[in-house]
């Protein structure tokens, strides 16, 4: 089995996973109503947490394929846009009601946590994406990935090199300068930070078997950071939103109080963060990676299961989400 193939089949899993998410749903009836509070509230942590997170490691394995179908255009072209946008719509649409909910939950003091709640219950619950428009995304990417003969033409140290740049891009990124405020940094280019530590995160997530005990180690921070930095992004959302929820004006100061002392928190998580996740440099990564290719024995391997791994490689998020 060739390195290319082993994506495909990695793709494969995650998307029979949201398939079959979207089928127990159909089956159980709990795709739910823009009303029912309690019940959207487990909705969007699920569909964060399940079909969200999938998506957007499709989406970075398409990335790394990207050799593959980049002058493919048409049909495919039109399929990823529209991948891209179910992976912002399925974040973006349920985060901020979520991540009110959450820190609610998390907060420590009662006044905190009234002021979440109220905020949350405030705010708009959207779903632009139907059942339907789901099932018929993830339906249609699975006979892509199954049906693209591009992959076989795709060499192993192509793949190579392209999980190694989303890790160099990443790393290069990754430090604020000496005289810069950190909250200040992110500010300003978090959103592209955040893109190439999610490619690398999922990237490296593909090779995980075979990663060494230090690669584990810096995967690992490298999932928290990327985490980290969406649940950041969601924080500054929520902060802009504040303004425009009907709530009474002290709750709404309360709220924003509580959501700065958050982002505060996450700023200093992402810089402690970062020193864990970059403790190699890019060409020590590069020996990382062949390694890793090779200990995964891919010229013995006939058939790899469809079903989730055992091993536990979807990692939790973190307690925001």
């Amino acid at each position: 089995m060739r390195l290319a193939d082993y994506v495909v089949s990695y793709s494969l899993q995650a998307n029979n996973r949201c398939l079959r998410y979207l089928a127990e749903c159909d089956a159980h009836g709990s795709m739910v109503e823009e009303a029912e509070m309690v019940s959207a509230e487990r909705h969007t942590v699920l569909a964060d947490s399940l079909l969200a997170r999938d998506c957007r490691r499709l989406m970075s394995m398409w990335s790394l394929m990207q050799p593959a179908w980049e002058s493919l255009g048409g049909e495919l072209d039109a399929h990823l846009e529209a991948l891209k946008y179910t992976s912002m719509a399925l974040h973006e649409t349920a985060s901020l009601r979520r991540l009110a909910l959450r820190m609610a939950h998390l907060a420590v003091e009662d006044s905190d946590a009234q002021a979440m709640m109220m905020v949350a219950r405030g705010l708009p619950f959207e779903s632009p994406l139907t059942w339907d428009d789901l099932n018929g995304q993830f339906t249609m990417d699975s006979q892509f990935w199954r049906h693209s003969r591009r992959f076989l033409e795709v060499d192993d140290t192509v793949i190579e090199r392209r999980i190694l740049r989303s890790y160099r891009k990443s790393f290069r990124r990754s430090s604020p300068g000496p005289q810069d405020d950190v909250s200040a940094w992110l500010d300003r280019g978090a959103r592209n930070l955040n893109r190439w530590v999610q490619l690398a995160a999922h990237q490296l997530e593909l090779l995980r078997p075979g990663l060494s005990e230090r690669g584990k180690a810096q995967l690992w921070y490298l999932e928290k950071l990327a985490d980290t930095l969406r649940t950041r992004k969601g924080l500054r959302a929520l902060l802009q939103a504040l303004p425009t929820v009907n709530v009474d004006e002290p709750l709404v100061r309360q709220a924003a109080q509580h959501t700065r002392r958050q982002l505060d928190k996450m700023d200093k998580r992402i810089a402690k963060l970062g020193q864990g996740c970059f403790t190699s440099k890019p060409k020590r990564m590069a020996v990382t990676i062949s390694s890793a290719v090779a200990a995964l024995g891919l010229s013995e391997v006939s058939v790899i299961p469809t079903s989730v791994p055992a091993d536990g490689t979807s990692q939790p998020e973190n307690d925001y989400g």
